[in-house]
């Protein structure tokens, strides 16, 4: 849950390109259940299938690959997890941070330029043999930053605007959205909150208890989501939204 929650966040990068709610939908269907649960079958059938041609468990599927004695289907399988990192790996880690940076300064960075950007930083952090290092503890600590996001985004949503979005107002310089300078500080401070309790204190602290980074992630969006609903309510009432 902590991996992939970046990609709950940056589902609207895809979903925007979907013709109507109907084609989210079917896709959502068959990409996440229907997908996890035929994906789960085969690695366990490969796994269990290995361990009786084998007798040894093995857990990647590069272990499995390294025991075949035909050349070709090693190259074959090389070929396969080449092409399936290069696919996780845009889908999970390009599209959303060049799209993060052409937002950011939409005048002179396009998603092009914006994905190249994210290509850099990525390999200046981890140029070689990134898990080998502290890069899970990396990916750990920033899906844990996503869990105050995501509550926000949802209670933002779909308990303040009550599901009804000001399309028009999104072009809007100084329309409903604007907030103070551009910046929502009600859920900015929530999003603060949250980082800190649920990611840098128990990633770079001992003051948290061990089982806490484990479940930072669902943490965090109770945390977020509630503190920026009492401080949504505290203040004045939610503008009314329409489409």
């Amino acid at each position: 849950m902590t991996y992939f929650a970046a990609l709950y966040l940056n589902f609207c990068d895809f979903s925007r390109y979907a013709k109507d709610k109907k084609a989210v939908k079917v896709g959502n269907i068959w990409g996440l259940p229907v997908n996890l649960i035929l994906f789960s079958l085969v690695a366990g059938v490969t796994t269990i299938a290995a361990y009786q041609v084998y007798g040894e468990v093995l857990l990647h599927p590069e272990a499995i690959a390294a025991k075949f004695d035909s050349l070709t289907l090693a190259i074959l399988a090389a070929l396969t997890f080449a092409v399936a990192t290069l696919g996780i790996n845009v889908v999970a880690n390009f599209v959303s941070p060049a799209f993060d940076f052409a937002n950011a300064l939409p005048k002179h960075i396009d998603f092009k330029k914006g994905g190249y950007i994210a290509a850099l930083i990525a390999l200046v952090l981890y140029p070689f043999a990134p898990w080998e290092g502290n890069a899970a503890h990396f990916v750990n600590a920033i899906g844990a930053t996503m869990g105050p996001l995501l509550g926000i985004i949802l209670v933002d949503y779909y308990a303040l605007a009550k599901g009804q979005i000001n399309i028009d107002a999104l072009y809007q310089e100084h329309g409903v959205y604007a907030y103070t300078n551009g910046w929502n500080m009600k859920a900015l401070t929530a999003t603060i909150v949250g980082v800190v309790v649920c990611s840098i204190l128990p990633n770079f602290t001992d003051w948290m208890p061990a089982w806490w980074g484990t479940y930072g992630w669902f943490i965090g969006v109770v945390l977020g989501g509630g503190l920026y609903a009492l401080l949504s309510k505290s203040g004045h009432a939610h503008q009314t939204q329409q489409h």
